[in-house]
């Protein structure tokens, strides 16, 4: 019942879609010939006037221009003309006639500036073609005939030409009529369409053009094409009525749009001003490739569409000339050329768009699934696709859940203006109760402002909820302010109902400056661990935190000065208390010899004041702890040497690059009597084996002499296959274990051996291999060996992580570790997806992760299946599952259980 009333809901979108030929679309790249298909036989027409031609427009005259949609007047005899001419733009004006009198000769027309055989009228109506609308009924006045010209035309048969330099000819001369009412509002009597909207020009082709001139009418056959305003027009028989102010299109009409909407039909009944309109047999294809299709649709006072009998699909009803080789839900397969039914549509009575309300409103409307009816609504409406946002309901979302059982959720979306809206989901449980779940979204002229949260009664914790919250303000060019704050009533709130399951909650508070080099900001900081067994007692409080940092700009010798201060407070509810006052002050020389060995020097003096309680109070021992103040000054100098050398050989190129760290600095400016709060990690690895201080914080100091020396190599070759590899040690004078973790690999003197390669011999296979080594017996510490290997249709990854455990001041802080990691992805065709994968605990002998998941996504569909299993972190020993299914109708809505 849930996907049914999911569906339900979805519909309205399609529906929507249905009337979305009304709106502009993105333009694409296609020409509007290649979109509209090329005629055969199309050529640009021309003007050929044969000196056979005789009067009354018998023979064959060749092609003529149609150069104004409205009025004309008996043809004249036609005269040798250049046949290279090609139509040009109808002047606005030409020499008056007087009444009555015959059509000046040749010479006369010469002494005017215009070429002979030629007559003009005082009026020059201006009626042109624009591309066909999608909807007119029969205007109720049919307006009289403005007053024509004369151009050079093919008169139907049975009509009379006037004689050469004579006055026209009784059944050829069209009657005097006064000019056509224009039909838009605003328009004075009088006045003609065309030189009232000052429209661009019609460009007209055809292989033909015939003009009644009783019946006011201009006929244009054969490979019609009128172009205005980016907009094409093609069709077989373009027809224009003076008298009753309608143009006709039939026979494989197309009309293309400059955002490259294209409409096809069969025939088209336009007013001039295209305010109303009747098309049968249209069928529209967007930009985006969908499709709509109706019997037959009408525009009524250029307001309102109407559309009966309309389908709508973004499916591909045409399958590719090869086919495919694999099944696809639609029955594409090889071999098949035969138009195929659309995998998905939405079918509806009578879909009404409502232009200046911006609603779309339709009837008997179903959601048709390999041409099964699966969902039904008799009356819906929604914003037209030109509205940005509206406030009303959303598609619904599904889920179960072992915890909360079967849930629904049912959003409302509100915009209360341009630059604020809110969204409120209730949701509604089998195994709980209810939930309420809002959002409000506001944007600044110089800022931004989100928050989301929940509130619920629990069955066990009683009100419950959760708040997620983030802003940022530019205060002036400067100065920037922002905040993010993370909040829920228990630890596993979150996970229970479906919120996502973070390690940990972060609220963060911030004021910062940037201004040419420098840096300043001013933070707070607050911590919650959701890890089951977790104390939240213990965890610090930043209160606050405020660095400032200073870099001038480079000196003659490209040298450059650093300042950088610093005030941390830490505050806890049961543990060490304390606030530091750092500051620094450095200088630095980069540079390279001419002989090719770069440098860079650093030289800092550093001081630091601690005001500290109950600092590394270990429980059980009173004589353990510290309370008091601490200062230390120390100098620091660190000299990095690089020397470079460079190899070009036959398709590759060779790198090799020794390198020399040497970091100074006082022995033992580490004590107990500091706790450790910005210095945790210090692991010795690649990454930072060539940093000078390998801790990240002034908590803990990297002190002592100390040669760090290694050597990096590069391989780089053909077709982007590349190996490099690095390796080296730390020596350190003076002995530092003691205020290093456990297992960090430091020791008395020499370190352990750290090393990496990296490997890609061809576009399909990536190798990695991260590694420590024992200094005495060569033995693994740390290991992590990876691989990638095969094309993306079908390839397997893998990964085996190897640590020992990571000991910390307070003892055991993470375990040791051993696990492989390994996954396969298959695309076995364009359509379909599978993948799959798991996490093994080697040291307990058990999966603790698996995954696995199917897809199928086409041009209008995707199907996704996923499957995920995991134990609890702490114990080992819940376990926790979850499926999902989403269906997703594209440019429709999604179903998600």
């Amino acid at each position: 019942m849930g996907v049914f009333m999911g569906v339900t809901r979805a519909v309205p979108l399609a529906a929507g879609i249905l009337a979305a030929a009304i709106g502009p679309l993105a333009a694409q790249a296609p020409s509007p010939r290649d979109l509209a298909g090329r005629g055969e036989g199309f050529r640009e027409m021309s003007v050929d006037l044969g000196r056979g031609v005789a009067a009354g427009g018998g023979g064959t005259a060749g092609l003529e221009v149609l150069g104004s949609l409205s009025g004309a007047a008996s043809t004249a005899p036609a005269v040798a003309v250049d046949r290279s001419f090609r139509m040009q733009a109808v002047p606005d004006s030409l020499p008056v006639a007087a009444s009555g009198e015959a059509p000046p000769s040749a010479d006369g027309w010469r002494a005017q500036g215009l070429a002979p055989g030629i007559p003009a009228r005082s009026e020059v109506p201006d009626v042109r073609l624009r591309p066909v609308p999608t909807t007119l009924p029969t205007p109720a006045v049919v307006p009289a005939a403005v007053p024509v010209r004369s151009i050079p035309v093919r008169s139907s048969p049975g009509r009379s030409a006037p004689a050469e330099g004579g006055a026209p000819a009784a059944a050829g001369q069209a009657e005097p009529r006064p000019p056509a009412p224009a039909s838009g509002p605003g328009v004075p009597a009088g006045a003609t369409p065309a030189a009232e909207d000052g429209g661009a020009a019609t460009l007209i082709r055809a292989d033909e053009l015939v003009r009644d001139a009783d019946l006011g009418t201009y006929t244009a056959r054969g490979n019609v094409e009128l172009t205005n305003d980016g907009r094409l027009v093609l069709a077989d028989l373009v027809s224009y009525n003076e008298r009753s102010d309608t143009l006709t299109a039939s026979g494989n009409v197309r009309v293309v749009e400059a955002d490259g909407t294209t409409y096809f039909a069969n025939y088209a009944e336009l007013s001039s001003d295209f305010r109303d309109g009747f098309v049968r047999d249209i069928s529209v294809l967007l930009d985006d490739r969908s499709r709509i299709a109706a019997v037959y649709a009408t525009r009524t006072e250029g307001r309102r569409k109407d559309f009966w009998q309309g389908v709508y699909t973004p499916c591909d009803t045409c399958p590719t000339a090869e086919g495919s080789p694999w099944p696809t839900l639609s029955g594409n397969q090889a071999g098949q050329r035969t138009r195929q039914r659309p995998l998905w549509q939405v079918r509806a009575a009578h879909v009404v768009h409502d232009e200046e309300e911006r609603d779309i409103i339709y009837r008997d409307a179903t959601l048709e699934i390999f041409g099964i009816p699966v969902a039904y609504t008799p009356y819906l409406s929604q914003p037209d696709p030109t509205v940005y946002r509206r406030s009303g309901f959303l598609a619904p979302s599904y889920g179960a859940d072992d915890q909360i059982g079967y849930w629904i959720d049912i959003p409302y979306y509100y915009a209360f203006d341009d630059h604020q809206d809110a969204t409120v989901a209730l949701r509604a449980m089998s195994d709980e109760g209810w939930l309420v779940r809002p959002e409000y979204r506001r944007r600044f002229a110089d800022g931004e402002l989100f928050v989301t949260g929940s509130l619920t009664d629990d069955g066990d914790e009683g009100l419950s909820g959760h708040l997620n919250a983030r802003g940022q303000w530019h205060i002036n060019e400067i100065w920037r302010a922002g905040f993010s704050t993370e909040y829920a009533s228990s630890d596993t709130y979150l996970d229970v109902y479906d919120f996502g399951n973070p390690k940990w909650l972060t609220n963060h508070a911030w004021l910062e400056a940037f201004q040419g080099r420098s840096y300043a900001a001013l933070e707070v900081l607050n911590y919650n661990d959701t890890r089951l067994g977790r104390d939240d007692d213990r965890n610090p409080n930043a209160l606050p935190l405020l660095t400032y940092d200073y870099i001038s700009d480079p000196g003659t010798w490209g040298d450059t000065m650093r300042l950088w201060g610093g005030l941390q407070g830490i505050y806890r509810e049961d543990g060490a208390r304390g606030n530091r006052l750092s500051a620094s002050a450095g200088w630095t020389l980069p540079g390279t010899t001419g002989w090719g060995l770069a440098y860079e020097v650093t030289t800092d003096l550093n001081t630091d004041l601690y005001w500290v309680e109950n600092a590394n109070t270990v429980e059980g021992d009173d004589t353990s702890g510290f309370d008091g103040a601490i200062a230390r000054v120390y100098p620091s100098a660190q000299a990095t040497l690089r020397y470079p050398m460079i190899r070009a050989g036959a398709g590759n190129t060779q790198i090799l690059e020794p390198i020399v760290n040497l970091g100074l600095s006082p022995p033992d400016l580490n004590t107990r009597h500091i706790p450790n709060e910005d210095s945790r990690d210090a692991a010795l690895h690649t990454g930072n084996l060539f940093s000078g201080d390998r801790y990240a914080g002034r908590d803990r100091v990297d002190d002592g002499v100390r040669v760090d020396y290694g050597l990096r190599w590069t391989w780089l070759g053909d077709s982007g296959r590349r190996v490099s590899a690095q390796f080296g040690q730390v020596y350190r004078v003076f002995d530092s274990s003691a205020f290093f973790p456990e297992n960090a690999g430091y020791g008395d003197g020499l370190s352990d051996y750290v090393g990496e390669i990296d490997a890609k011999p061809h576009p399909y296979l990536d190798l990695f291999y991260r590694f420590r080594l024992d200094r005495e017996d060569l033995s693994p510490d740390a290991n992590a060996l990876g691989f990638r290997a095969g094309p993306p249709v079908l390839n397997v990854n893998g990964t085996y992580v190897a640590a020992t455990a990571y000991e910390e001041d307070d003892g055991i802080d993470i375990p040791r570790r051993e696990e492989f990691v390994g996954g396969v992805n298959v695309a076995f065709s364009r359509f379909w997806r599978t993948w799959g994968g798991a996490r093994y605990d080697v040291r307990r002998s058990r999966v603790v992760d698996a995954w696995a998941g199917l897809t199928y996504e086409d041009e209008c569909l995707a199907l996704g299946l996923n499957y995920t299993t995991n134990y609890n972190e702490v114990d080992g020993e819940q376990v926790g599952q979850s499926v999902v299914m989403r269906l997703t109708f594209k440019t429709l809505g999604e179903i998600s259980f």
